[in-house]
């Protein structure tokens, strides 16, 4: 298969076992029925996702400087207000208007986000990348409550039980295990939580928030799972609690006495697993007195606001920078733009915004900057002419837009309908304070929809499996 040996280099450079597996593929054509993949719809939690059967098997080395890549951009991208915006809150406030929303973040309401405790540094994240033949670049960050992916590690253990995963491991004698994401949150939020004195003694109460609470929705969540996994992290850390997970809405959280309850327990942490809506104030009054931990309330929307990747682009060369934080942004970040009539350089040559855009659609894509999930992202070569003009022209108008280099992914290949099929993939890295988290994957036959591989255009989810475990 012509694919198979394209992709062969490509996945090879993450685990030779890569190669193998894709060997093991061409001399077993089963593996290209989904049929033989069965078990991987078997988890009721994971039965909306759509996961892709092959999964992606990744080395301790290159795991690790993975690691570094995501918790070095990680830390870059929170900085990056209090580096050139100074936390001065008057010019946070303007830099982040828009022209429909002139008034948009008052400076009283932005020095109170920034005033410590703020939750920027410990807010959970996942930024995505895409691997090109330079290597892999950030095309996105995402922090706090809004996080897709958490449930990698419940992927992973489904792949290493299904059967001709499980035969290819037995065959080859190759230890693998799968990622242990939600472990390594549980163990950051315990830990940062004793760091800001939210917990002294007694139990230890996490109240998960979930939204909207619906049947759909709590069938994602498993409190029983979720409580194991705190009390492992409880007995890591050396914290003597009995600790619990609650799951509700922001409405059943009451303040009192200067604390959070939930059923007559006191929180000791409130951790957000939904979109951002709710009514958080009285959380966040408790919170801003250390009596309650919060992950990551209202501050999440100043951390995903795609204007970040502006200010770390367009000081990539800042002596603000280290020589190897500068280092870092050159390898991994890709040039972006606020959509803000002027002129800049691209690659090496002025480029005037808007006039120049409209000529450059196909290296270029255009994102609102506060939005997720895929929407309001608009890929230049999937756009006519027209379509695209369209497109620059309401991003000049809302004032709110970025605009990126596009960039070509290298050619993955895994399994589509029958057959072995070229794909484009996101990486999902996550960062959990000083924390590697592991990595979630996104992927979409190449060239197809519109450009976009996400969820809400029906990417499929895949497996990174660690090797040496």
């Amino acid at each position: 298969m012509a694919v198979l040996s394209d992709a062969l280099p490509v996945h090879a450079r993450w685990s030779e076992v890569n190669r193998e597996f894709l060997e093991f593929v061409e001399r077993n054509p089963a593996c290209l029925d989904r049929a033989s993949f069965a078990s991987l719809s078997q988890d009721p939690s994971l039965r909306k996702f759509s996961i892709q059967p092959w999964p992606l098997f990744v080395g301790s080395g290159p795991l690790r400087e993975m690691g570094e890549v995501a918790l070095g951009m990680d830390r870059l991208v929170k900085g990056a207000i209090q580096r050139f915006l100074r936390n001065d809150p008057k010019t946070i406030s303007q830099y982040y208007r828009t022209t429909d929303d002139p008034d948009g973040l008052s400076p009283m309401m932005v020095m109170l986000l920034a005033a410590e405790p703020n939750g920027i540094v410990s807010a959970p994240s996942r930024a995505d990348y895409i691997e090109t033949a330079d290597g892999l670049r950030m095309i996105e960050f995402n922090a706090g409550g809004v996080l897709g992916g958490l449930q990698s590690d419940a992927v992973g253990r489904l792949h290493l039980a299904s059967a001709p995963t499980a035969r290819f491991l037995r065959e080859r004698d190759r230890r693998v295990r799968a990622p242990e994401v939600l472990p390594l949150l549980f163990r950051h939020v315990v830990e940062d939580t004793v760091r800001l004195g939210a917990w002294r003694e007694g139990d230890f109460t996490l109240a998960m928030v979930v939204r909207p609470i619906d049947p759909d929705r709590l069938a994602m969540h498993s409190v029983e799972v979720y409580t194991r996994l705190l009390r492992q992290a409880l007995e890591a850390c050396g914290v003597a609690a009995e600790g619990r997970v609650l799951l509700c809405g922001y409405d059943e959280l009451v303040e009192e006495r200067g604390f959070i309850t939930l059923e007559g327990h006191r929180v000791n942490v409130v951790l957000e697993q939904h979109d951002g809506s709710g009514d958080v104030r009285a959380v966040f009054r408790v919170f801003k007195s250390g009596r309650v931990n919060l992950f990551s309330g209202p501050i999440t929307w100043l951390l995903n606001d795609k204007r970040n990747l502006v200010l770390l682009s367009e000081h990539a060369g800042s002596a603000d920078f280290t020589a190897a934080e500068r280092a870092l942004i050159e390898r991994h970040l890709p040039w972006t733009r606020r959509v803000l009539p002027g002129s800049t350089t691209f690659r090496g040559r002025t480029l005037r915004i808007p006039e120049d855009l409209v000529d450059r659609r196909e290296e270029m894509v255009l994102k609102k900057a506060s939005s997720i999930g895929g929407a309001f992202v608009v890929v230049g070569r999937y756009r006519t002419p027209d379509q695209w003009t369209a497109a620059v022209g309401r991003a000049v108008r809302d004032g709110d837009w970025v605009v990126q280099e596009y960039l070509e992914s290298v050619p993955y290949c895994f399994q589509s309908g029958s057959a072995a099929v070229r794909h484009d993939m996101v990486w999902g890295l996550f960062a959990f304070g000083n924390r590697f988290g592991g990595a979630f994957l996104r992927l979409a036959p190449a060239g197809q929809a519109d450009g976009r591989v996400n969820g809400q255009q029906g990417a499929e989810i895949g497996a990174v499996l660690e090797v040496g475990g």
